[in-house]
Parts: structure tokens; C-alpha cells; sequence
């Protein structure tokens, strides 16, 4: 039994070491121009959305350890392609709509930030305050963009 519990080990151990080897991207691509917002929104967006959407990636350790930087990697990849403030200024006025309206409703819900990424990251924790200065921002927006 300790035998196969070494082998065991041993095998996860080599596994584990082998996948180091599978590097991921961890660019972060130039900022094409950011999302124009009062002072005080635009720090709340760069504390608690920027990591995953925009190009400006703060990659922590951990992003060089497989298989966690898989998942990490595949988070930012998904956060920039629903939504990167980096290259806001050439959306549309229509897709910058969409966009307003599903945030809003996403962290209104508390789907954003996710909770596991707000675990490791009690920075990005939005309050109910927060949440909201949120939402009178993007109804702001919304309404200069769609008149």
C-alpha cells in the first residue's frame, strides 16, 4: 500500500513538472486608448475590472505555474474578448451600448467580478456603493451613446 501511495505521488509529482513546460501568453498587448470616465469611476474600474479587461494584465506568480496559468491565461483571454476597455474608444456606439447594459446587469447581479477571482483578490470586492456608482455611470453613458 505505501508503495503504490509513493508511485502515486511520484507520478502526480513528475506530472506536475512535466506541464511547467506548456507556457501560456501572458502579453499584454498596447492600450489602444481607455474608457473617458469621471475620476472616481475610472479608479473603480481599474481596481476591480482591469486585470481580465483591458491590456493592462497584472500577471501575478502564480500566472507561471501550470496549470493555474491555464486558467488564468483562459479568464483574461475571455474577460478581454466580452470586454476590453483598452480598445473601448474603437468600439461602436451600438456595441458600447451592449456592452454598458450587460455590465451593469452582471455586477448588479453579482456576477462580476467573479467570487472566485474577488477570493484572491479582496481589492476588486465591490461594495454596495460601488455597485452602484457603477450603475449610475453606465445609465449615464448609455443614455449619451443611444439618445
Amino acid at each position: 500500500m505505501a508503495r503504490r501511495l509513493r508511485i502515486a505521488v511520484g507520478a502526480l509529482a513528475g506530472a506536475l513538472l512535466a506541464v511547467q513546460a506548456f507556457r501560456i501568453d501572458r502579453t499584454n498587448p498596447p492600450v489602444e486608448q481607455d474608457v473617458a470616465a469621471p475620476a472616481g469611476v475610472e479608479a473603480l474600474l481599474r481596481r476591480a475590472c482591469y486585470n481580465c479587461h483591458s491590456h493592462e494584465t497584472v500577471w501575478p506568480w502564480y500566472s507561471h505555474v501550470a496549470p493555474v496559468s491555464w486558467l488564468l491565461a483562459h479568464d483574461v483571454s475571455e474577460g478581454r474578448r466580452e470586454l476590453n476597455f483598452s480598445t473601448w474608444a474603437a468600439y461602436p456606439a451600438a456595441k458600447k451600448v451592449r456592452k454598458l447594459r450587460k455590465s451593469a446587469d452582471e455586477v448588479a447581479k453579482r456576477k462580476m467580478p467573479p467570487w472566485y477571482y474577488a477570493l484572491v483578490h479582496p481589492e476588486a470586492r465591490l461594495a454596495d456603493g460601488e455597485r452602484e456608482m457603477l450603475r449610475a455611470w453606465t445609465a449615464e453613458e448609455i443614455a449619451r451613446l443611444a439618445p
